[in-house]
């Protein structure tokens, strides 16, 4: 699975034309699943690998399309590190950080 990850950002990156710098490198992070992406998913979290610089939008892309979320693609939220992200922020991540994903909460 964590090949298929850094192959199908490879993919994603060719087809934009971006090009990572010599100081992108591989890492390992783990990805957190709540609510409807949890229940999609079927995993509450998973290890993957990915490049230490990526662009937010690509990274969330990333793991859209590798875990069946297009679903709800359009109303989740990004967080590294207990942090929100946009979409359009460079990422520098770190060995062993944590990536959120979030979809909008309802209930009563």
């Amino acid at each position: 699975m964590q090949i298929t990850i850094l192959a199908n950002y490879i993919n994603l990156a060719d087809s934009r034309q971006s090009m990572m710098d010599d100081s992108t490198h591989s890492i390992h992070v783990t990805v957190l699943f709540f609510a409807k992406a949890r229940e999609l998913v079927g995993l509450k979290e998973i290890k993957i690998t990915v490049p230490n610089q990526i662009l937010a939008a690509d990274l969330l892309e990333l793991i859209v399309t590798t875990y069946g979320l297009e679903s709800i693609k359009d109303t989740v939220i990004l967080a590294v590190n207990e942090g929100y992200v946009a979409s359009d922020v460079k990422l520098q991540l770190s060995e062993n950080d944590v990536i959120a994903i979030i979809p909008p909460l309802s209930g009563g």
